[in-house]
């Protein structure tokens, strides 16, 4: 959504060593933004599929799309191994 800054997810993972917020409740929060991501990504297709009728350019723009959403999400990803690879070690301590 155009709400999300791009890059929130640095903000996470900067707040992510400093025991507040939760383990927990940033991964939900990093979940929630894969969630808008992927919505975002669904429309955007849905866009293409209606409003685009030269098949050979829909390929191309869909192509587009899907990389760009690929490469929004990664970073996203990541931080929620590294959160789940933290919570973990977490549990193995207690």
């Amino acid at each position: 959504m155009a709400h999300l800054k791009r890059n929130n997810y640095k903000e996470i993972q900067r707040d992510s060593g400093s025991g507040s917020p939760s383990i927990d409740s940033m991964m939900r929060e990093v979940l929630h933004m894969l969630g808008n991501i992927d919505f975002e990504h669904e429309v955007q297709l849905e866009k293409i599929e209606k409003h685009t009728t030269d098949q050979e350019l829909k390929r191309s723009i869909r192509k587009k799309v899907v990389a760009a959403h690929r490469e929004r999400r990664e970073p996203y990803v990541e931080l929620l191994a590294q959160l789940r690879q933290r919570q973990h070690r977490q549990s193995l301590r207690n």
